[in-house]
C-alpha cells in the first residue's frame, strides 16, 4: 500500500474498534495534528500525544501490524512519546525510525526459527541476543540515527534485577547504545534470562511490572494517549500459581525478594493497567484514552511460530487500525516478503 494521508474528520470508530475514555477526542487529535503539520503549521496545538505500544513475546506481531499502519497514515512523527515493553520495543524503534516492513519481517523471518526459539535450549529458550545483536544490526538493520532524530521520546520499561523495582528508561539520553537499552527491554525472564547493563544496574524485560505504559504515559503528563493492546478487551490476569512462583524464584530471581514479589504481584499491575486502558478506572480530568485490542480470532501466543499465523494475524489487527481512524480496510495486507517490499521501497 502506498502512503496513506489521514483527513483532519474522522468518522466515528464503531464501538468494538475502541476502547477507553473518550477515545475517539484521542483519534481527532492525532488526525488533526498530523494535517496541520502536512499543511506546514507546526506550532504547539496544548496537547500532548502518546503511543503506548504492547508486546508479549510473539503477541507483538499484532501491534507491530497496527504500528506498520500508523507509518503509512504518515503519523510516525505525530507523537510527543511512545512508551513500549518488551517485545514492543522492537515495533517502536522501528516505527519511529519509518522502517515499519523491515520491522514486522523480523518476526515472520527471524522470530520463527530454531535459532530465535528453541525449547530445547533450556538455558536459553528466546535468544535476544541474536535478535539485537546480529538480526537488527545485520539483517534488518535500525536506522539508530534515524530514531535518534526523531521528535518523539522513547520510553522503554526494565526491571532492575537486583531489587525488583522497575523503572523507564528513555532510550535517547540513556547514555548507553540504543540497541543496548532495547535488548535489556526484551530480556524476558526465565526464557532469556539474563540481564543487560544499563548505566551499572543488570536490567531485564519490564513487563512484570509494566505491561504496557499507560499508567506511566498519564503520570508524564500525556493528554491523549493511543493504546496499541496484544491483549483482547476480556482478558484477566490470573495470580501465578505457587508453582510457577517456585519455578521463577529457582531460575530467574533466585532468592532476591524484590523479584519474587513483582512476580507474585505481576497480575495486579496488568489488571490496574487494564482497567485504565480500557476504562474502567478513569484518568485524570481532561486525559483521553483509546485503545485497540486484539481479537479473539487473532490467534497468537507467546512462543506462536507459524509464520501463516502470525501474518494473518498482524493483517487483521492492521485492518482493525484503518477503520478505527475511518479508512475502509479494503484489500490492504502485508506483502509476504515485508523485507523484500522495505528494501524496494528505500532504494
Amino acid at each position: 500500500m502506498s502512503e496513506m494521508q489521514a483527513d483532519e474528520t474522522v468518522e466515528t470508530a464503531r464501538t468494538p474498534l475502541l476502547h477507553g475514555t473518550n477515545p475517539q477526542a484521542v483519534i481527532s487529535a492525532i488526525a488533526q495534528r498530523h494535517a496541520r503539520r502536512r499543511a506546514g503549521d507546526q506550532r504547539a496545538d496544548g496537547r500532548k500525544l502518546g503511543l503506548v505500544i504492547e508486546g508479549g513475546a510473539m503477541r507483538g506481531v499484532l501491534s507491530a501490524g497496527g504500528a506498520v499502519v500508523l507509518a503509512q497514515l504518515g503519523f510516525s512523527d505525530v507523537f510527543d512519546e511512545i512508551y513500549a515493553t518488551s517485545a514492543a520495543v522492537m515495533n517502536a524503534s522501528y516505527f519511529m525510525s519509518n522502517q515499519p516492513l523491515l520491522g514486522i519481517s523480523v518476526y515472520f523471518d527471524d522470530c520463527t526459527t530454531r535459532q530465535f526459539v528453541n525449547p530445547f535450549r533450556f538455558w536459553k529458550v528466546i535468544d535476544v541476543d541474536y535478535i539485537f545483536d546480529h538480526v537488527a544490526v545485520h539483517e534488518k538493520p535500525l536506522n539508530v540515527s534515524r530514531l535518534a532524530s526523531s521528535p518523539s521520546r522513547l520510553y522503554v520499561a526494565t526491571i532492575d534485577r537486583r531489587t525488583g523495582e522497575a523503572f523507564l528508561v528513555d532510550v535517547k539520553t540513556a547514555g548507553v547504545p540504543i540497541l543496548r537499552v532495547l535488548k535489556a527491554s526484551a530480556a524476558i525472564p526465565i526464557f532469556y534470562n539474563r540481564t543487560v547493563d544499563i548505566g551499572g544496574r543488570q536490567c531485564m524485560d519490564g513487563g512484570l511490572v509494566i505491561p504496557f505504559g499507560i499508567t506511566q504515559a498519564v503520570a508524564n503528563g500525556c493528554t491523549d494517549v493511543l493504546v496499541l493492546s496484544t491483549r483482547s478487551a476480556d482478558y484477566v490476569s490470573t495470580r501465578p500459581s505457587w508453582l510457577s512462583r517456585f519455578m521463577f524464584n529457582l531460575i530467574c530471581s533466585r532468592g532476591i525478594a524484590g523479584m519474587n514479589r513483582v512476580f507474585a504481584e505481576r497480575h495486579l499491575r496488568s489488571r490496574e493497567s487494564r482497567d485504565l486502558s480500557l476504562g474502567r478506572t478513569q484518568p485524570p480530568q481532561g486525559v483521553s484514552i483509546a485503545t485497540v485490542c486484539a481479537d479473539a480470532e487473532q490467534n497468537v501466543g507467546r512462543m506462536t511460530t507459524d509464520r501463516r499465523t502470525l501474518h494473518a494475524a498482524a493483517v487483521s489487527y492492521g485492518r482493525k487500525v484503518l477503520r478505527v481512524f475511518g479508512r475502509d480496510p479494503g484489500a490492504w495486507t502485508l506483502p509476504h516478503d515485508c523485507a523484500g517490499a522495505a528494501r524496494n521501497a528505500a532504494e
